[in-house]
């Protein structure tokens, strides 16, 4: 089992790496047969190919996107969940969305699973 360290590291370089648009260290992070539930409720992605899909739609979406940190990274066994703002740029106005993932680790410390619990109605103007 991955120890929590390699856990919380594992999280923060999915931030940095997703607000660096760096796609492949962040498809990096992920088991070959992972799978991706964001938003919850809606198909889960499988695989690389489509979280890598995922990844291009955010960031095309969007001037830019950022991934900023708002809280601890939970860890208890193989599981973590976390606190993060998604803060698109669009046209111009950066906005903020409030966001939970909880996400699955294997033994190497891959993420085998995420789910993402937003909701869009939340997205309003960045006060900073």
């Amino acid at each position: 089992m991955a120890e929590p360290e390699q856990i919380r590291s594992t999280v923060e370089k999915y931030l940095a790496l997703f607000t660096a648009k760096d796609r492949d260290g962040w498809l990096a992070l992920w088991s070959d047969d992972a799978t991706m539930e964001d938003p919850v409720g809606s198909d889960p992605r499988r695989g690389k190919e489509e979280i890598g899909a995922f990844f291009d739609q955010g960031h095309t979406q969007a001037d830019s996107v950022e991934l900023r940190p708002d809280g601890p990274v939970i860890v208890l066994g193989h599981e973590a969940s976390f606190t993060f703002q998604v803060r698109p740029t669009l046209g111009g106005q950066a906005f903020v969305l409030p966001a939970i993932d909880v996400m699955t680790f294997d033994e190497a410390g891959l993420i085998t699973s995420q789910r993402a619990f937003v909701d869009f109605g939340m997205l309003a103007p960045a006060e900073d």
